[in-house]
């Protein structure tokens, strides 16, 4: 660990939340490193173990010569309390939540070092950017972007440029599913997220898409800039779980009935909370089905036809 991480005021800070994962960790690290800043940033890994103080001290002294501070917690917060703790600890204007799985690319850096090279320039109170998928599954290839194949050794060349286009998205467009990978690539005001009480763990899993879809009803719009900033790792793990699955729809199903309950998209929404889960059943079987089976063409077109609804109820309907 390096001292001078805290001697400047950062304007980023890249919050690392993590537990038990210190290869994968590692590559994340290394992707942050390699990353060229032109305004102060500081990296912050918190880890969510309570034990292990030997290991986790030794892996971490892989990067002593990198600006960065370790913070270990006393107890054992839960993912969502974990990345509140970031938030927290974190001393940037601005914060990205970085998942100890999940890569950066250079052109984070250079999106947020265009946007911020005037002294006096300011982000907006959140901006995200668009991710690709690194499919690290049994029996899965990895993603290939421009023809390569993306690892943490190659970052540097990978070239994994959009349009550059940016579009808003607001309680109507969330309403009807989360256009993130977690909180990968997006960064929010600190202040702001804090004040407006941070993730809140009771709606697990679904809890950073119930912040998302707080923001947009009590901030307002969400800009996405089309530009591939990171990569969003799959692997087998906690989302595979059955469990965890079904959860994920009830939970949205209860957080668009709340929507509507308050009032922050039309009452009639409620004719579509049915169709909307059994679609989101659909796409995340599609996302997660075993490896060699194949979505069924009855289930591509009913995601198509639900998509240009949604489509033309975001779009057509005057806006909020």
């Amino acid at each position: 660990m390096d001292s001078s991480a805290r001697d400047a005021a950062p304007l980023l800070s890249i919050a690392i939340p993590t537990y038990k994962r210190f290869d994968l960790l590692a590559e994340t690290l290394a992707s942050v490193f390699a990353l060229k800043f032109d305004f102060p940033v500081e990296v912050l890994v918190v880890d969510n173990d309570p034990g292990d103080d030997a290991v986790a001290l030794g892996e971490m002294a892989r990067f002593a010569g990198h600006p960065f501070v370790y913070y270990k917690n006393v107890d054992n917060l839960g993912m969502f309390g974990n990345w509140n703790q970031g938030l927290k600890l974190a001393r940037g204007k601005y914060v990205t939540i970085l998942h100890d799985d999940d890569l950066l690319l250079p052109a984070f850096a250079a999106e947020l070092n265009a946007r911020l090279a005037q002294p006096s320039a300011v982000l907006p109170p959140i901006l995200a950017f668009h991710v690709a998928i690194l499919d690290q599954r049994e029996n899965r290839p990895h993603e290939a972007i421009a023809g390569r194949v993306v690892d943490a050794a190659s970052l540097t060349a990978v070239e994994a440029r959009g349009t550059g286009e940016t579009r808003s998205r607001g309680v109507r467009e969330f309403f009807f599913g989360n256009p993130f990978c977690g909180t990968l690539g997006i960064v929010i005001s600190r202040d702001l997220a804090l004040s407006i009480g941070g993730f809140d763990a009771s709606w697990f899993p679904i809890a950073d898409y119930e912040f998302w879809c707080r923001w947009v009803a009590l901030v307002g719009r969400i800009p996405i800039v089309s530009e591939k900033v990171g990569l969003y790792r799959m692997r087998q793990n906690e989302s595979m779980v059955p469990q965890t699955r079904r959860a994920f729809i009830t939970k949205s199903r209860e957080l668009r009935a709340r929507m509507i309950k308050d009032g922050v998209v039309p009452r009639f929404y409620a004719l579509l909370l049915s169709a909307s889960a059994r679609v989101q059943k659909l796409m995340i079987d599609r996302d997660w089905r075993a490896e060699g089976e194949r979505a069924t063409r009855s289930s591509v077109l009913v995601v198509f036809a639900w998509r240009c609804l949604v489509f033309s109820l975001t779009r057509v309907v005057s806006r909020r």
